[in-house]
């Protein structure tokens, strides 16, 4: 059994136009000729001195013509089998050279246009990512960050429901609710989400993107789907600083057959880690704006017991300026005496909320 080469395979795969050629070099040249012989012996032309002369040049300018078109036919086969080879668009067996080439033309066009809506929608991905990067430069409220963050998520990954939970406490740890959209009465800010119970751990555990493209079939979990989440597959992308993971981020959708991918996961993951680095880079801020605010606080407290205030003024002007680090509506300063020790007497107080004791009080302690 003889193996065909790959060159005579895509000879016998369609007719090709070396055929065509033939057969028109026999139409204008062999079938004139034969007459012309024919005629010839009849009316015995061939006795002329220049009739064989005659012939010769036409043969031999049939011949040329003949190779100049075979070479011009062999560079458009050339031509047509490198545009199928790098179009990636094999001919079929019903193609010439010149339908394969027109076939090829419009497979790069339906590549182009492929690579250019992509193109325009990572276009649109940088552009949702530049929006972030300003509006993080402008804004100084971390909520506010994680809520930008939830918007241009559900913008990327063309969705409609989402929420930020942010971890709080040690033992035991548990969710915050820092922002949410789509989701209505069921998770609202500021609610506590038990961090045991909830999906959203393994995010935070393995420190990676938890994809589930289906939760009912996902043997990790295998729970029904609840209706308020929407489709049954959703993304918990985890917010990571450089030493630990400080919550997540989930999205998912209304529309039942959508279905997220690794595509999405690569999309939010920049957003994620740009956010996640402004958001604690404003946190440590208010931390360092907090610390100097005490250190002041403490250097003005200390100037003022070494300073001539005595009694009540002293008391009075360290209430003030406690109240400038630490927000409360009224303070007291009450004292024991060693002759009653079950009763204190309130020496000073501040505040702006109406208050119903009087200095000096005395009060009972139980």
């Amino acid at each position: 059994m003889i193996t065909p080469t790959p060159a005579s395979a895509k000879n016998r795969a369609h007719p090709r136009l070396q055929r065509k050629l033939h057969l028109a070099f026999g139409f204008f040249f062999l079938f004139p000729t034969a007459g012309l012989i024919l005629f010839s012996v009849r009316y015995d032309l061939l006795g002329d001195t220049y009739m064989p002369y005659f012939f010769l040049g036409l043969l031999v300018f049939s011949f040329i013509g003949l190779h100049v078109l075979k070479g011009l036919f062999d560079r458009i086969t050339a031509i047509s089998d490198a545009m199928s080879g790098e179009a990636g668009a094999p001919a079929s067996a019903a193609m010439d050279e010149l339908h394969a080439i027109a076939e090829s033309f419009r497979s790069v066009k339906s590549q182009f246009t492929r690579a250019l809506e992509e193109l325009e929608k990572k276009s649109a991905d940088l552009s949702v990512l530049k929006d972030l990067s300003e509006l993080c430069a402008v804004t100084f409220d971390p909520d506010e960050i994680l809520h930008i963050t939830l918007e241009r998520a559900l913008l990327l990954t063309a969705s409609d429901m989402g929420s930020v939970l942010m971890l709080e406490g040690s033992d035991p740890r548990r969710f915050v609710v820092k922002a949410t959209i789509g989701l209505g009465r069921f998770a609202t800010p500021g609610e506590r989400v038990n961090f045991d119970s909830s999906i959203a751990k393994y995010a935070v555990l393995n420190k990676s993107p938890l994809l589930v493209e289906d939760i009912e079939k996902d043997k990790r979990f295998g729970r029904v789907n609840h209706e308020h989440y929407g489709t049954r597959s959703f993304i918990c992308m985890p917010f990571k600083t450089s030493r630990e993971v400080i919550g997540v981020l989930t999205v998912s959708s209304r529309h039942s057959q959508r279905t997220y991918g690794p595509g999405d996961v690569d999309l939010l993951t920049p957003l994620l880690s740009n956010a996640a680095f402004t958001y604690e880079n404003l946190r440590l801020l208010r931390r360092s704006e907090r610390a100097e605010a005490q250190r002041c606080t403490l250097d003005r407290l200390v100037k003022i017991l070494n300073s001539s205030f005595h009694d009540n003024e002293l008391m009075l002007a360290a209430l003030q300026e406690l109240h400038g680090v630490v927000p409360f509506e009224a303070a007291f300063i009450c004292t024991r005496t060693p002759l009653q020790p079950e009763v204190v007497q309130v020496r000073e107080m501040l505040g702006s909320a109406a208050c119903r004791l009087t200095r000096p009080k005395h009060l009972a302690v139980r």
